[in-house]
């Protein structure tokens, strides 16, 4: 059976409907049900769980802060209880990575990324560092006006030690950061074809990383991360049929590695990607309007649908790992969707 989930959205401060996190949970036939608000927060569009069991931390995109949470997500009934929130040095926080002393945060407005520290019960502490966007040459895409900071992602345990990846969709670039004499460099960027747009980095269970371009519609292998040797290892569109003007946005992998998950934005559909060679299965309708995220639960793919204010439940197949078509639940201007119980 499919877990209960925690969804990120939009509230009115950003034009939607949400009223804060959200909570789905599963149905005796395999469908989900809103079942309401588990905390009440401004447009909290990305969450992560902390380290610590029952924390959670969450953006306000249009308030320019970053939230803490605690409470048990996984209960009928239990609502999250606020562990207070920092400004954000930058405009538009849009994506969170956690490690238990760090919380770092993406600023899509102006390019930086944050690194906020965390106390003993998981709060956030004010501001420690902010990394600003280096040189940047905008990409050829009206959306690429300068730098826009749109995800983290921390690799911990390489051989460099910790290491985090930023992708900066206006600057086509991702850049490499790590800890040097007590803050957070950036100690190389990796260019990216002009009009890329690098939005979504993905982790195999086998340690390999992939980055999604928003704006190409093209999903890139990363190798050498652990390295001085870091580069773009190999590439591929997600897509064999790409229709103008899609954005694409959320990339999930297959418990087993198998397969990679998109959502095209525009024409509506989740494009399955080959996770061994990167050569585009197919694409199929996503059940609903604008599929900004994905996950996988329970051999199926979850579809957090922003403009149709819908969650799409969608079976995968086993063999072909195409999903089918299944049913919708209505979900207010839902943007990200997170296993209540990490």
């Amino acid at each position: 059976m499919i877990k209960t989930f925690l969804t990120g959205g939009y509230t009115d401060s950003s034009g939607g409907d949400a009223q804060g996190i959200g909570l789905v949970r599963p149905t005796s036939d395999g469908a989900l049900v809103f079942v309401g608000v588990a905390a009440s927060a401004s447009s909290p569009s990305f969450l992560v769980h902390g380290a610590l069991e029952g924390v959670l931390y969450s953006v306000d995109e249009a308030g320019n802060r970053v939230l803490a949470f605690e409470g048990n997500t996984g209960n009928v009934g239990g609502p999250l209880r606020t562990l207070g929130w920092q400004r954000s040095s930058g405009t538009g926080p849009c994506h969170l990575s956690a490690t238990r002393d760090w919380l770092y945060s993406s600023n899509y407005g102006t390019g930086e990324i944050d690194v906020f520290p965390l106390g003993h019960d998981g709060s956030i502490g004010p501001l420690y560092d902010s990394v600003a966007p280096g040189a940047c040459t905008p990409g050829p895409h009206p959306a690429q006006d300068g730098p826009h900071a749109h995800s983290t992602r921390v690799l911990s345990d390489t051989v460099l030690g910790d290491t985090v990846l930023g992708a900066d969709l206006g600057c086509d670039s991702v850049g490499i950061h790590r800890w040097v004499d007590g803050h957070l460099a950036r100690v190389r960027s990796l260019a990216f074809p002009p009009g890329t747009g690098p939005r979504d980095i993905a982790v195999g269970t086998d340690g390999r990383v992939f980055v999604l371009g928003e704006l190409s519609g093209t999903v890139f292998e990363l190798a050498g991360l652990d390295t001085d040797m870091a580069r773009i290892s190999r590439s591929g569109p997600v897509t064999a049929s790409p229709i103008p003007g899609d954005h694409a946005a959320g990339l999930v992998f297959s418990p087993d590695g198998r397969h990679l998950y998109t959502g095209l934005r525009g024409s509506n559909r989740v494009a399955v990607v080959n996770g061994d060679d990167l050569t585009p299965i197919e694409a199929v309708d996503c059940g609903g309007d604008w599929p900004r995220h994905l996950a996988i639960d329970a051999g199926t793919l979850l579809v957090a649908c922003e403009r149709s204010g819908t969650v799409s439940v969608l079976p995968i197949d086993e063999k072909t790992g195409i999903p089918g078509p299944g049913s919708s639940t209505r979900v207010p201007t839902p943007t990200y969707l997170l296993a209540a119980s990490a």
